[in-house]
């Protein structure tokens, strides 16, 4: 669980690491830089993009590789068989 808030955390700043990459590049070249607007509101809802296609896209089924039937772990004649995927 924490890894993925890390990776929707990171997903949701990537656009103002890129936008403030650009600004000390540009800002450096351009009189006046420190008078500029910044959008922070496209900043935000680029951010929230982002964490909403990772959701979308974390959602998606995934192919099974695995061809068989899941049968879980059990206890037989007092022990735990773990649990394996039988193929079918």
């Amino acid at each position: 669980m924490i890894p993925r808030l890390i990776y929707d955390f990171v997903l949701f700043l990537l656009p103002f690491a890129i936008y403030g990459i650009y600004w000390r590049m540009v800002g450096r070249k351009q009189e006046g830089a420190d008078t500029r607007v910044h959008p922070w509101t496209m900043l935000i809802a680029a951010g929230l993009v982002l964490v909403a296609v990772s959701f979308v896209l974390w959602s998606l089924p995934k192919e099974n590789t695995r061809d068989g039937v899941y049968v879980p772990p059990h206890l037989e004649n007092g022990e735990v068989v773990p649990g394996r995927v039988d193929p079918q």
